[in-house]
């Protein structure tokens, strides 16, 4: 990790310990990755989104014809 590198090196150059400039930045590296998102994680969020949109939108249309048929078979019997 790049960022992890340049981190080390600036601590190192300000007469930070290997030990705990290593330290730095792991603990750095497992912040990052418990609370980053990732671009594969906000394809998986995205894609779990189109499919809740799709299938609502999917209901709504299936109920819109439900009432749509309802209203033309009674405008029929009392039309």
């Amino acid at each position: 990790m790049q960022l992890g590198i340049a981190l080390y090196n600036a601590l190192r150059s300000a007469d930070i310990s290997d030990e705990k400039a290593m330290d730095v930045v792991n603990a750095l590296e497992s912040e990052m990755n418990q609370h980053l998102a990732t671009k594969h994680d906000l394809k998986q969020e995205i894609s779990q989104l189109e499919t809740r949109l799709t299938v609502r939108f999917g209901g709504m249309i299936a109920g819109s014809v439900g009432v749509l048929s309802i209203v033309m078979a009674v405008l029929k019997v009392f039309g």
